[in-house]
């Protein structure tokens, strides 16, 4: 393939040999053919380096990096640097794009979105539609607050994320260590804070639910919890500074307000949670709040939202 391609698709594989050739097809039969795909296997010990390779020999546009096991984080973080696309897109190997999943996503970026998040369909190990029951946050643009205070989470699973080549060399490398599982947390908490959020209420992934997938659908135990929860917020800790927001930003309701005032969809939902923010959360005085609180049900109001 000469020159360099708009997306690079980076698709992390660990021991998923049959999964690998559905996604990296689905992958291949994309509207948009303008793409690199990065095969990143970290270290696995069933037949998908040969899968891999058989297929990087049918395409030109296939790179495989054959790696030592590290977990997911080290994948991700030897995938973008393995890349050379304006656009990264992330795939898991047990997962498959839908086939305008690209366009779409090429088309959002081209008009200046820096962070794309899409919708998804779940499917069973044989590739059947079914229910999976996680909720989506439809809110696109700043989500600074919802997330440094809730944790709320402006994104979906790895497989319907993609980011802007300048956004990805503020997210990565991600600490490997720390991320084995879940590393889609690195980019989803960190985007929040360095760039606006695009929603693209779409299926344009297909999400595969077979019994071995690394975090949904388990039950976890409190430790667990509480180590997710403290990673967490050290990934918001480090976005804060790489986007130079300071804790005074963070206490100013008149902040939070325009952040509400700048959102494209609007709802009952979200003006609850900022209320919920401003009241619950934010250490302002009892006459700030109240300003507050008045300005967020002024502009709802303006919106005329039902």
């Amino acid at each position: 393939m000469s020159g360099r391609p708009f997306i690079s698709v980076i698709l992390n594989n660990y021991n998923y040999g049959r999964y690998l050739e559905d996604a990296v097809r689905s992958v291949l039969s994309q509207s948009f053919s303008d793409f690199e795909l990065i095969i990143v296997d970290d270290g696995s010990a069933d037949d998908s380096r040969i899968i891999a390779e058989k297929l990087a020999a049918e395409d030109s546009r296939i790179s495989p990096v054959f790696k030592a096991n590290g977990g997911q984080a080290s994948a991700f973080n030897a995938g973008v640097k393995a890349s050379s696309g304006e656009v990264l897109c992330f795939l898991d190997s047990d997962d498959m794009y839908a086939p305008t999943k690209l366009e779409e996503t090429a088309k959002a970026h081209m008009e200046g979105a820096e962070y794309i998040y899409t919708d998804h369909q779940a499917v069973d190990g044989n590739g059947r539609e079914c229910g999976d029951g996680l909720k989506r946050y439809p809110y696109c643009g700043w989500n600074i607050f919802p997330v440094y205070y809730l944790s709320k989470y402006p994104g979906n699973v790895t497989s319907t994320l993609s980011v802007s080549r300048k956004l990805a060399e503020k997210i990565f490398p991600v600490n490997e260590e720390d991320w084995r599982i879940q590393a889609d947390d690195t980019i989803v908490f960190q985007a929040a804070f360095l760039a606006k959020s695009l929603y693209i209420d779409k299926k344009l992934t297909l999400y595969r639910l077979h019994g071995g997938n690394g975090y949904y659908g388990k039950e976890h135990s409190e430790d667990f919890k509480y180590t997710l929860l403290r990673r967490r917020n050290s990934l918001k800790d480090e976005a804060l500074k790489k986007a130079g927001i300071s804790g005074t930003f963070l206490k100013n309701g008149w902040n939070l307000s325009s952040e509400f005032r700048t959102r494209e969809y609007m709802d009952k939902e979200l003006l609850k949670l900022y209320r919920r923010i401003l009241w619950y959360c934010m250490d302002m005085p009892l006459l700030g709040k109240i300003k507050t609180d008045r300005e967020l049900k002024r502009i709802f109001r303006e919106r005329k939202i039902d």
